[in-house]
C-alpha cells in the first residue's frame, strides 16, 4: 500500500541519543534510519516507495518509566560481601537465641517449694486489673526460665540485669510461652517468694523529668542508720547514690522524697544537687 507522506506528515528527525536519525509520523517514532543523514534521508525515501521526506530535526525525549526503580550505589555493587556477612552475623545471632530458648526446662513440678540461685534478666511495672504490678523474669545457672507477678518486698534487692540471688519460691504453673522470644520456650511461674537477706522497705517518687535526666528518686529503708537513696536516669538507665544527711527514719525519708517534688517546681532539682548533697 502506498505511504501517504503529506497526509500523514513524515519527517526525518533525531533520537534521544542524539546519534540516530529516524522516521517520525508527526511525533510518533516509525523506524531508525541511520546515524548519517543523507544515508537516512535515502532509506526514508525508499520506505514511503519514491516520497521525499522532510528533515525536521528536534531531539526526541527519552522515555522514563514512572515507577521508581532504587539505584544502588557503585560500591555496594562490589561489596556484596557486606550483606552476606551482616546476614551471617544475624543468623548466628538467631541461633543462639534459639538454643538458648530449646535449652529453658520445666523445674520440679506445680505445688513444688524450692529454693534456688535466680539471675534477673528483666524487670518491668504495669498496670492491671487489680492494680499496680511488677514483673521479673529469671533464669538459673541451667538456663531454665521463671517469671514472677505481684508485688511482694521480697525480690526488692534484684535492681539491674544480672543480680543474682538465693531465694525459694513455689512453682504455680508451667506453660509455654508462644509470643517471646525468637522461638517457644518452657516457663515456670513462680510465686510466694522470699528472699534469704534483710529485705528493705521502699519508697520512691515517679519524677519523669525529661530534661533533668532523673527517671525516680528512692530510698530503701533497713533501719535507722541504714538508708540507702539514689535515683535513676533515662539516658544510660543508671542508678546513682545520693547522701542526704539528718534522716533519722522512714517517714522522714519518704518526706524528704516528697519534698524534693516541690523543688522541681522551683527549678532547683537537678542531678548535681542531688548528688553534691551533704
Amino acid at each position: 500500500m502506498q505511504k501517504q507522506n503529506k497526509e500523514q506528515g513524515y519527517h526525518i528527525s533525531m533520537g534521544a541519543d542524539a546519534k540516530m536519525y529516524i522516521l517520525n509520523c508527526g511525533e510518533d517514532y516509525v523506524k531508525n534510519l541511520s546515524t548519517d543523514l543523507e544515508i537516512a534521508k535515502i532509506k526514508a525515501k525508499e520506505y514511503l516507495e519514491g516520497d521525499k521526506v522532510n528533515v525536521d530535526i528536534w531531539l526526541r525525549t527519552k522515555y522514563v518509566s514512572p515507577v521508581y526503580i532504587p539505584h544502588t550505589p557503585d560500591w555496594l555493587l562490589f561489596n556484596h560481601h557486606i550483606t552476606s556477612y551482616n546476614n551471617h552475623l544475624e543468623n548466628l545471632a538467631f541461633n543462639v537465641s534459639k538454643k538458648d530458648c530449646e535449652s529453658s526446662q520445666y523445674v520440679g513440678n506445680v505445688g513444688d517449694v524450692l529454693e534456688m540461685e535466680l539471675k534477673l534478666t528483666e524487670t518491668f511495672n504495669f498496670e492491671s486489673e487489680y492494680g499496680f504490678c511488677s514483673c521479673y523474669k529469671f533464669k538459673d545457672s541451667n538456663n531454665n526460665r521463671f517469671i514472677y507477678f505481684g508485688t511482694s518486698r521480697q525480690l526488692n534487692t534484684f535492681k539491674n540485669s544480672g543480680d543474682k540471688f538465693v531465694i525459694s519460691f513455689e512453682i504455680k504453673r508451667q506453660f509455654i510461652d508462644e509470643n517471646k522470644d525468637v522461638v517457644p520456650f518452657k516457663i515456670n511461674q513462680i510465686t510466694k517468694v522470699k528472699n534469704k537477706l534483710p529485705i528493705p522497705k521502699e519508697y520512691f517518687v515517679q519524677a519523669n523529668y525529661d530534661e533533668l535526666d532523673i527517671m525516680d528518686i528512692n530510698v530503701e529503708y533497713y533501719s535507722n542508720k541504714k538508708m540507702n537513696f539514689s535515683f535513676s536516669t533515662y539516658d544510660r538507665k543508671q542508678t546513682i547514690p545520693f547522701y542526704p544527711k539528718n534522716i533519722k527514719s522512714f517517714k522522714q525519708a519518704k518526706e524528704f522524697l516528697d519534698d524534693l517534688v516541690n523543688l522541681d517546681n522551683k527549678n532547683k532539682l537537678s542531678k548535681d544537687y542531688l548528688i553534691n548533697l551533704q
